[in-house]
C-alpha cells in the first residue's frame, strides 16, 4: 500500500504532467476579444496611462490555453493596429501585454466609426474567424463621435450595423465620465438583439457585466478613469468565464479523495 509521502509524491507528478500536457496542446479558438481603445484629444493623455495600465492587467491574466485570440485597436482622428488578431499563449502573451502597455496616445477627434470599421475587419480576416466563433468587440470612451461633416453618430451605428452584418457576434461599451450615453445604447449590440435606438442595456459603475454572448447588449457606466481599470478587469471576466481548467480540477479532487483514503487506512 502507497503510504502518504509516496502518494503524494505520485498526485504531484500527474498534476506537473497534466499542466505540461495542457499547455504544449492549445485548445482550439473558441473566442475573439476586440479591444477598441478612444486616444482622442479628450482623454487625456494621464487619464489614458491609467487606461493603459487597466488594459495591460486585465490582458495579462487571460488564459494561455489558445482558446482566445485578441485585437486591440486605438482611434482618435485616425486608427491604430496595436495588437493584429494573436493567439494568446504562454509565448505570445508577454508581447501581447508590452504592446498594450506601450500604445501612444495620439489626441486628435474621435473617429468613432473608423474605429468601429478596422478593428471589425481585422477580426473577420483573421485565419481564425468563422461564424462559430464567439466574437465581442469592446469599445472604451469618454464621449460621442465628432468627426467633422456629416453625421459621426449615425455612422459609427452605420459601422456597427456592418460589423455585425460581417460576422461580429457583440459589441459593448464602456462610456467614461459624466456624457449623454444615448448614442453608445444606440450604437451596441449583441446575438439577443442591436443596433437599435437606444436599445443597449445602461449598467451603472460599478456593477458586474453579463456575458455579451448570453445577455442584451449593454453600456457600462465608469464615473471616473480611475474606476476604469477595475471595469476592464470585469469585462474581460465576464467575456472569458475564466475558471481553471476542468483537467486539473479532476485531478485535484482524485487527489484529495485519494488523501483521505489513504489516511483512513493509515488509522485502521
Amino acid at each position: 500500500m502507497l503510504t502518504l509521502s509516496k502518494f503524494l509524491r505520485h498526485i504531484g507528478s500527474a498534476l506537473a504532467l497534466a499542466a505540461a500536457s495542457l499547455a504544449t496542446h492549445a485548445a482550439p479558438v473558441t473566442t475573439q476579444l476586440g479591444f477598441l481603445i478612444d486616444a482622442s484629444g479628450s482623454i487625456g493623455s494621464s487619464n489614458f496611462q491609467t487606461m493603459r495600465n487597466g488594459y495591460a492587467a486585465a490582458l495579462a491574466a487571460l488564459p494561455t490555453d489558445g482558446s482566445i485570440e485578441v485585437t486591440v485597436v486605438t482611434f482618435s482622428s485616425s486608427t491604430t493596429t496595436v495588437v493584429s488578431p494573436t493567439v494568446v499563449t504562454a509565448a505570445t502573451l508577454p508581447s501581447i501585454v508590452a504592446a498594450v502597455s506601450s500604445m501612444a496616445y495620439s489626441a486628435g477627434n474621435t473617429a468613432t466609426a473608423a474605429g468601429i470599421t478596422a478593428i471589425s475587419n481585422l477580426m473577420t480576416g483573421s485565419g481564425n474567424f468563422s461564424t462559430g466563433l464567439n466574437s465581442m468587440i469592446n469599445i472604451a470612451t469618454d464621449g460621442e463621435p465628432n468627426i467633422p461633416g456629416g453625421n459621426p453618430n449615425q455612422a459609427a451605428i452605420n459601422a456597427a450595423i456592418a460589423a455585425r452584418n460581417a460576422g461580429i457576434d457583440a459589441l459593448t461599451a464602456e462610456a467614461i465620465g459624466s456624457f449623454d450615453v444615448s448614442a453608445l445604447r444606440s450604437l451596441v449590440f449583441s446575438p439577443t438583439k442591436g443596433p437599435c435606438n437606444n436599445c443597449g442595456t445602461f449598467l451603472p459603475d460599478g456593477s458586474s457585466p453579463p456575458n455579451p454572448m448570453t445577455s442584451d447588449p449593454w453600456v457600462l457606466a465608469v464615473n471616473s478613469f480611475n474606476d476604469f481599470p477595475n471595469a476592464i478587469k470585469n469585462k474581460v471576466q465576464a467575456s472569458t468565464g475564466q475558471v481553471p481548467e476542468p483537467g486539473i480540477l479532476m485531478l485535484l479532487a482524485l487527489g484529495l479523495v485519494g488523501l483521505g483514503i489513504t489516511r483512513r487506512s493509515r488509522s485502521a
